[in-house]
């Protein structure tokens, strides 16, 4: 609303209809604006001077003012009601007064009107003796009217009342109301003799002093009443603000937690704290049943009767308050639980006695999930700012509720996850247990046949020494074979717990390519070194990394060819600004890996490699090395293309997860101990 003209003008008005229509303002001050209609006390507001409003508001007034009486000439009888009861306004009026004359008064006409109103500029014509010529010209951007050219016309012609005088006369020249540019008029006032106007100037003198010191008494009182309530207002509006506060703390605090049975308990604690309630009750619905069933409760003289425990209604029922509650999403209040319509033989009533009943729907994502009911403090019912609060809050403590029940929820799912993965672990350990003894017995099975068959043949060919040394030659070399596959077997099946430490991962990674380098010579392989000067050393256990790093180097050199190049690198990997992990890549410039068989390659048992002199493999080297960088919290990937070779990239913590080196120093210590 713009601020255009005081409330002067407004409360000129009220005061002219109040006085003749009886204090009477039928539909005086219904719909002026949205500001206005929104205040608890329009009519106060629109009487007071230091308020300003928008020229629409006024016009309507005036509109309605002059309808009310039937009457056209209705603004400038209030102007001449105005001068005549001295109902300007003690500012004004006293500004007026102290110019002694009319001719004085018209002379400073726009100071007087810019005071009280910015619809129009005054422009003084002509003025000699008891003879003035007045423009008014209105500001096209407002909202003015007709009516307020009258009251113009009405508060010149009876503005020499103000000094003792007769009223003047005045002609409209022209009217901007009628197409004008501006309302143009010509005022006559009598005379006055020299006597009259010195003794009118020291009258007018002391009735200004004595009207300014009763004002001042009367503003005296209004500065007091108004501090007075405007520190009420301060006071109420600290304990808001204090209770707000303490609403979003809560909100923070609530939220955080998960335990449901904790968090209905700091719920009700906080109730009482915040909301200064007595007794309260939680019920939510139970989806299943199709009820509203008690969960938790607070404030009732010893335990929470069973019967209350174990209430429950079902939600169909909606001549139930509770119920009804969750059906509308809509909070209900009860003041007189005695003089209400409700059922006084329901469980909640017989045995929490309550003398009103306030209850609060739980809502969250559109949906109630419950509701609250409280009671009042002191038997007074429950105030309306606890209810407020209560309305506020219950959005929260649904959300609140709602994740702790999703958490437990959760927690259920896990456990039962928990559950079928033990099941499911045992079921692939059988598995796992099953392949292993058929794989340990086809392996054994074709040495052991062999060796067999020469010990059979070994009587009748003893004597025969090309036969005794080849015995010998094929024995020793199955013999070799079984026991690698059954030290190999023994290193996957046996738990191994890792022992960390500190250690220099490139001088490691230095003795592996030394231990290599016999086959690497000898097929001509070039092993480039690119090494990241900032490593520093890493937490790890030394023995399962070396086998880690030889087990990849050797399938390496196997499938790089005569004449290849096999390229070990490492680097830092930087998050946040510090070192986390280090990656370690091997690439050889071998055959590659199929895009089909690359999923495959840490599976038990599955190798690429054809027994022959050249590969030969039990497919248990990359199964072992996954198992080891995973002890260390790192992992292993492997890229590669037909023809282009294959990268194995390793990712090592420069120090294991806590959890998993706590977990280790915890089996460490067990078995020290045994």
């Amino acid at each position: 609303m713009e601020k255009e003209i005081n409330c002067v003008n407004s409360k000129i008005i009220l005061d002219y209809v109040k006085k003749h229509n009886k204090s009477d303002y039928p539909g005086l001050l219904k719909d002026l604006d949205s500001e206005i209609d929104s205040l608890p006390n329009p009519e106060k507001f629109l009487r007071d001077p230091n308020n300003w409003v928008s020229c629409t508001v006024v016009s309507k007034l005036w509109e309605r003012a002059r309808l009310l009486f039937d009457d056209e000439m209705t603004a400038f009888k209030i102007a001449r009601h105005t001068i005549e009861n001295t109902t300007l306004g003690y500012a004004q009026r006293i500004i007026v007064k102290a110019f002694w004359s009319t001719e004085k008064a018209l002379k400073h006409a726009q100071i007087i009107n810019d005071k009280w109103n910015r619809s129009k500029k005054i422009e003084l014509l002509k003025i000699e003796k008891n003879r003035a010529v007045v423009r008014l010209h209105w500001d096209p951007q407002m909202d003015v009217s007709k009516d307020m050219c009258l009251y113009n016309q009405g508060i010149y012609s009876f503005i020499p009342i103000i000094w003792g005088g007769k009223p003047a006369t005045c002609i409209e020249e022209c009217c901007f109301f009628e197409g004008a540019p501006y309302c143009e008029y010509r005022f006559g006032w009598p005379a006055r003799n020299r006597f009259h106007e010195i003794f009118s100037r020291f009258y007018t003198s002391k009735s200004v002093l004595m009207e300014t010191i009763e004002e001042m008494e009367k503003d005296k009182k209004i500065i007091k009443n108004k501090y007075e309530e405007v520190n009420r207002l301060n006071v109420e509006l600290n304990k808001k603000i204090k209770q707000l506060m303490a609403i979003q703390e809560t909100g923070k605090a609530i939220i955080s937690i998960l335990e449901l049975e904790k968090l209905l308990t700091i719920i009700m604690n906080l109730l009482g704290n915040v909301c200064r309630i007595n007794r309260a009750l939680i019920l939510l619905v139970n989806e299943d049943k199709k009820s509203l069933e008690y969960i938790h409760g607070t404030g009732m003289d010893g335990d929470v009767p069973d019967e209350v425990k174990d209430y429950n209604v079902p939600l169909d029922r909606v001549s139930n308050i509770l119920v009804r509650v969750v059906s509308t999403g809509r909070p209900e209040y009860v003041p007189d639980v005695k003089s209400s319509t409700l059922r006084k033989e329901n469980i909640m009533l017989t045995h929490v006695k309550p003398t009103s009943v306030y209850v609060v729907p739980l809502i969250t994502r559109s949906k109630v999930i419950g509701v609250i009911a409280t009671d009042a403090v002191d038997g007074k019912g429950v105030p309306k700012e606890t209810r407020e609060i209560l309305e506020i809050f219950g959005p929260q403590i649904a959300i609140a509720i709602e994740n702790a029940r999703l958490y437990t929820t959760l927690q259920d799912q896990m456990e039962d996850l928990k559950r079928s993965h033990a099941l499911l672990s045992r079921s692939e350990k059988f598995s796992f247990l099953g392949n292993l003894a058929a794989r340990l017995a086809h392996e054994i099975k074709n040495p052991l046949t062999a060796i067999g068959t020469f010990i059979q043949l070994l009587p009748k060919k003893y004597d025969d020494e090309e036969f005794r040394n080849d015995f010998h030659e094929i024995a020793m070399e199955e013999t070799n074979r079984v026991n690698s596959l059954i030290s190999e077997l023994l290193d996957l099946v046996k738990t191994k717990e890792s022992r960390f430490e500190f250690n220099d991962l490139h001088g490691l990674i230095d003795k592996m390519i030394l231990l290599i380098s016999p086959q690497s010579n000898v097929r001509k392989i070039e092993v480039i070194r690119e090494y990241d000067p900032d490593i520093a050393q890493i937490k790890m256990d030394t023995e399962k990394i070396k086998q880690v790093i030889l087990n990849i180097l050797s399938n390496a050199i196997e499938f790089t060819p005569q004449g290849g190049e096999i390229r070990v690198s490492t680097k830092n990997r930087i998050e946040n600004e510090n070192p986390k992990t280090v990656h370690i890549e091997i690439k050889d410039n071998g055959p590659g890996i199929p895009e089909s068989m690359i999923n495959k390659i840490f599976d038990p048992y599955f190798t690429t490699k054809h027994k022959n002199n050249m590969h030969s493999g039990t497919g248990l080297g990359l199964f072992i090395a996954h198992q080891h960088i995973q002890d260390h919290g790192g992992s292993i990937e492997v890229k590669s293309e037909v023809n282009e070779g294959t990268t194995f990239i390793l990712t090592l913590p420069y120090e294991p997860p806590r959890e998993l080196l706590s977990r280790v120093q915890g089996k460490n210590h067990a078995n020290s101990r045994d």
